[in-house]
């Protein structure tokens, strides 16, 4: 339901970031009101929400960056960023195929051109901000070099803090603010103390992240999935205000899966080693015939949509931190299954394996607000004034699967046009 506020600012306190740098900017003491209005909010501390923060501010507009609960994003980081010149120079194509066929056509072409075009670009940004380096990996991506430590994501949150960014942590969003035109005016929400307070803007970002770190909403929209374990601090607060707001929303329960093993503490990421053996449904299958992707499609055409993964002891150098196992017998025994292409295999009983469970986690959202080539949220097919969303609160454009390294460049890249472009929304107001 649309609501048309016009009217004076509340606030108390409010509770801010323990990390170091992060809290009220110099000279606002935090007994002091802060007022609620800005020329952009922006929803979200993850990279896209702190580079669009950013490129506000050092634009000139005046930005509060609220948040609900902190985003840390570690694997995200770790899956590196997309550079096209070292593969396509080796003649492995363009970055916008290979996204394009990544996504198996259901993605958007205008999107993965726009990174294509920018990737080199916003890596040399973030190199520049954070210190951080990255080398040429497999294909398009590049992976940090020192990633622990440089603290990225803590570069950009403090640098932005530090550059004006008023940042307002705690915080339960509640409703999207219209204008009398159907344009963003702003967000109302509740401060720690539950203090319902409104917030004035003529531009808002949506950045917080898709809903995998949200039981209650996994189990209604993908009841069946198994949420990647390392996703769980992503909540959708965005979505859910898209929602109540009548926005456009589209494939809200597809996902990007990653090969997961079961562990303690739940489904955590694997990346096999060249020798590894993935066991499915009575097939063997050789795991460096096959990219990631392809083993996860494997997984998820499967009954029982899970696997196990197998690794002879003599063809690793270091042994991962699976299930050891003193013979191919009795890992057959352990996992119940009767393979005996792998007893013909295997016949040395000294042969020490290495074993664990596997099945696709649902990684990334790939589902969530529409949007059109500007960024801008749809609304019965029409572009809100003012409003954008980014990253994974934005669906559709990756289509079935997100490329790994797109994510982080993705952020950049979007989160840096969306700040730019609020700043020019500045102008005709």
């Amino acid at each position: 339901m649309l609501r048309r506020r016009f009217g004076g600012l509340l606030l108390a306190a409010f509770v801010l970031f323990s990390v170091p740098g992060c809290g009220f900017e110099p000279g606002l003491g935090e007994e002091q009101v802060l007022p609620l209005s800005a020329d952009l909010i922006v929803i979200g501390d993850g990279v896209g929400g702190l580079t669009a923060s950013l490129e506000a501010v050092r634009q000139g507009a005046a930005v509060l960056l609220f948040v609900e609960e902190p985003l840390a994003e570690g694997r995200f980081w770790e899956e590196g960023a997309l550079h096209p010149k070292e593969a396509e120079a080796a003649g492995a194509g363009t970055l916008q195929e290979a996204l394009a066929a990544c996504g198996r056509g259901r993605g958007k072409g205008w999107h993965y051109e726009l990174l294509s075009q920018n990737a080199a670009g916003a890596l040399a940004w973030l190199s520049r901000e954070t210190g951080l380096q990255m080398l040429p990996g497999e294909g398009f991506r590049y992976l940090p070099d020192n990633l622990f430590s440089v603290h990225p994501h803590r570069c950009l949150r403090e640098t932005a803090v530090q550059e004006g960014v008023r940042l307002i942590a705690g915080v339960e969003l509640k409703e999207l603010l219209f204008g009398a035109g159907g344009e963003a005016a702003g967000v109302s929400f509740c401060d720690p103390a539950g203090q319902l307070n409104e917030a004035y803007a003529p531009a808002v970002i949506l950045a917080d992240g898709g809903f995998l770190g949200n039981p209650a909403k996994m189990a209604e929209l993908a009841p069946e999935v198994t949420a990647a374990s390392w996703r769980e601090e992503s909540r959708g607060g965005g979505l859910e205000l898209a929602r109540a707001a009548g926005l456009d929303l589209v494939d809200e329960s597809l996902f990007s899966y990653a090969l997961a093993r079961e562990t303690e503490a739940g489904w955590a990421p694997v990346e096999p080693p060249p020798e590894t053996l993935l066991i499915i449904d009575g097939q063997i299958v050789p795991c460096s015939s096959y990219r990631e992707s392809d083993l996860v499609e494997l997984l998820r055409g499967t009954p029982p949509g899970s696997g196990y993964l197998l690794l002879p002891g003599d063809r690793v150098e270091e042994a991962p931190d699976w299930i050891r196992y003193s013979g191919i017998v009795s890992f057959l025994e352990d996992v119940q299954l009767d393979l005996p292409e792998l007893r013909r295999r295997f016949r040395n009983p000294e042969t020490v394996f290495w074993g664990c469970p596997v099945k696709p986690a649902a990684a990334y959202c790939l589902g969530g607000i529409a949007v059109e080539e500007a960024g801008r949220v749809l609304r019965d097919g029409k572009a809100v004034g003012g409003l954008y969303a980014l990253g994974e609160t934005a669906g559709g454009l990756n289509g079935e699967a997100v490329m790994p390294g797109a994510a982080l460049t993705e952020a950049l890249v979007w989160g840096r046009l969306l700040g730019a472009a609020a700043v020019d929304r500045l102008s005709d107001h």
